[in-house]
């Protein structure tokens, strides 16, 4: 989906809201004002975002689609909270908000020479805003919004190595080294060991996590390549001179001596932190239906390649004013981020989450 697609769907959130306006002039020409507002008003809310992501999280061209599902996410969360506030006088106010997400997932199914992957995932969203109130009518109101948003992605994956399986691919790798000594090395190591990576792939995760430890298949075949060519010339040496013997033993040495570092350098924990902060325009709006119900929309847009290329917010929702203090909203938030940063290994964070929110907030 680009950008001008993306940016399309803005305007649809606020057509009911026109429409509502469009409607209602005359009637809200003949209504009594309201009394005077009271100096400040206060409001504090929490939503529950119940949100689903797909996408594409990578590095240096390592980008695999992600879909993880809200009830996957949930399943796995260790800590979660997210509340919003706001304060207005008169045409002017702020209002500001923050998530915070730490999840942990674990699989404990063999895929090749890994037995098991662990992922942790932190992800936290602040934002604030200023807005000034274009239109103050008894029916609704529009706000224009400016402010930025932050935030901060922190990605971790443990692995746990295969040790039956590397074993045996190692001592696989080292009997056709053997008997064909003018093939290719690294061919050899790409079929034997690296094919056996897989796992470190991320694909299909439980928690959208990156391929973090990716570029460890590289770094493995470049230490099993030296680890080969190390015993090189005495192996040959001892083919040549046909001493059966200390060439069974040279190669069972030179499999362990493979085993053991392939094993090393999979028995670890890999994490990857970036954060970014984003400039943002917006538009809120809210139409009252009647004393009780109202619908409200808001959304905003920015990066404008400053933090992400782009980023879009946007929600809609059918509230309920309860009491005359208390409110609660039922809508739906999509957001899309896509950041870049080739600094950090090349990093791509493409991702829309998307679900129902649901917020119970008090105004003073």
């Amino acid at each position: 989906m680009n950008v001008l697609t993306k940016l399309s769907v803005v305007p649809i959130f606020f057509v009911p809201l026109i429409a509502g306006w469009a409607g209602t002039q005359e009637e809200a020409k003949v209504v009594q004002q309201p009394p005077a507002e009271t100096p400040w008003q206060i409001t504090v809310g929490g939503p529950v975002w119940l949100a689903s992501m797909n996408g594409r999280i990578g590095f240096s061209g390592n980008n695999p689609y992600l879909n993880v599902g809200v009830r996957q996410i949930l399943d796995h969360i260790n800590v979660i909270y997210s509340m919003n506030g706001e304060v207005r006088r008169g045409r002017f106010g702020a209002f500001g908000g923050l998530l915070y997400l730490n999840a942990q997932a674990g699989t404990g199914e063999k895929s090749g020479l890994v037995s098991k992957v662990d992922l942790g995932l932190q992800q936290f969203f602040g934002q604030f805003f200023g807005f000034y109130r274009l239109i103050e009518e008894p029916r609704g109101s529009l706000d224009l919004l400016g402010g930025f948003r932050y935030t901060y992605l922190g990605q971790e994956v443990g692995l746990q190595a295969n040790n039956m399986a590397i074993d045996a691919a190692s001592t696989q790798l080292v009997d056709q080294y053997a008997q064909e000594l003018t093939s290719n090395l690294r061919t050899l190591i790409q079929k034997n060991i690296i094919d056996g990576l897989g796992a470190l792939d991320n694909r299909n995760p439980k928690l959208p996590v990156g391929p973090v430890a990716g570029d460890q298949k590289g770094k493995i075949l470049d230490a099993v390549q030296q680890v080969i060519q190390s015993q090189d010339s005495e192996l040959v040496a001892a083919i040549r001179a046909g001493t059966q013997a200390r060439v069974n033993q040279l190669k069972v040495q030179l499999s362990n001596q493979v085993s053991n570092r392939v094993t090393s350098l999979l028995n670890r924990s890999f994490s990857f932190y970036d954060d970014w902060v984003d400039p943002l325009i917006g538009l809120r709006g809210r139409f009252n239906l009647n004393k009780a119900f109202y619908l409200t929309a808001e959304s905003d847009v920015g990066g404008f390649g400053i933090g992400s290329d782009i980023a879009v917010d946007v929600y809609s929702a059918l509230g309920c004013q309860i009491t005359r203090n208390i409110f609660s909203e039922v809508g739906y938030r999509y957001y899309y981020d896509d950041f870049r940063d080739e600094a950090a290994r090349n990093f791509l964070y493409q991702l829309a989450f998307h679900g129902a929110q649901i917020t119970l907030g008090i105004k003073f």
